[in-house]
């Protein structure tokens, strides 16, 4: 199994109320400049260019439902090194 860097974010639906897990690994890192702060944002591609999006999570089970998600992802990418970005 590989161990290239992936970033996952989780994206609001809120029509549905629902969460999908993105992951990526062509992200790029920007700034931006907030005020007198700088906050480091990662811009994923359109969706259909991620390596791994996932289905509908439950906003209400988002824990258990990541649960179950991350080992598919990992499978999918065949890497284990997912780190969770904004």
């Amino acid at each position: 199994m590989f161990n290239t860097l992936a970033h996952a974010k989780l994206v609001f639906n809120k029509k549905l109320k629902t969460y999908k897990l993105v992951v990526a690994f062509n992200t790029h890192k920007t700034t931006v400049k907030r005020g007198n702060t700088e906050e480091v944002k990662y811009l994923f591609p359109v969706q259909s260019k991620c390596a791994y999006v996932s289905g509908d999570l439950l906003a209400e089970n988002l824990t258990a439902e990541l649960a179950r998600a991350l080992p598919v992802a990992t499978a999918t990418i065949r890497s284990n090194n997912i780190q969770f970005v904004e």
